[in-house]
């Protein structure tokens, strides 16, 4: 690459502590000057040098009020902790989604593909909290092959659909529409409904 924005940018992520990685990473999405290409590459330097440094230090995250030990981040940043092969983007329903696949170490999962969406998971949080297994506040935040390993301790995978007709049964939510009024795309909300697909899948 000879672009002058990508070098600025590279030289930038090898001389940047962890906690600058989100800001470069968002600086290099918004970076028209930079192509496709170049912003992809950035992107991926960043989610390895993350990655790397979280798997050779192994930290320890404590909870300042209760005590007790958590597991560091895992986000898109460093492919959910390194369970997930991220696919690409795909346009779905209405919705763009980052797809992934499971890692060699979840090679077993049923679930062989994971559609996510920051957005669309914050409001499925947001509605469906009390009904999801464990009542785990990431459950929608987190690849499906997770669940119910050490990772995601006291839950397991239920389809969304399985998870709605539960709110829906329990009085959480009054009915399907309530998803569309919330924010949820209509196409979405009615596939869901009608053809049951599973979600994650």
């Amino acid at each position: 690459m000879s672009s002058d924005r990508f070098n600025y940018y590279l030289k930038l992520i090898l001389n940047s502590s962890v906690s600058e990685y989100g800001t470069l990473y968002d600086a290099v999405f918004y970076d028209n000057d930079l192509t496709e290409q170049e912003q992809a590459e950035l992107q991926s330097l960043i989610n390895r040098n993350y990655a790397t440094i979280y798997s050779r230090f192994n930290p320890r995250v404590i909870n300042k009020n209760s005590g007790a030990e958590e597991y560091p981040p895992q986000t898109d940043a460093d492919d959910f902790g390194g369970t997930c092969n991220f696919l690409g983007n795909e346009y779905l329903y209405g919705i763009k989604w980052n797809v992934y696949e499971p890692s060699s170490s979840f090679s077993g999962s049923i679930p062989r593909k994971w559609y996510y969406n920051v957005h669309i998971s914050n409001l499925l949080t947001e509605m469906l909290l009390d009904v999801v297994p464990g009542r785990y506040k990431n459950y929608f935040h987190v690849p499906p092959w997770i669940l119910g390993t050490f990772q995601a301790p006291g839950t397991r995978y239920t389809t969304l659909t399985e998870i709605i007709n539960n709110a829906i049964f329990g009085g959480i939510i009054p009915g399907w529409d309530y998803l569309i009024e919330r924010g949820i795309p209509k196409e979405f909300v009615k596939a869901l409904e009608e053809t049951s697909p599973d979600y994650p899948q």
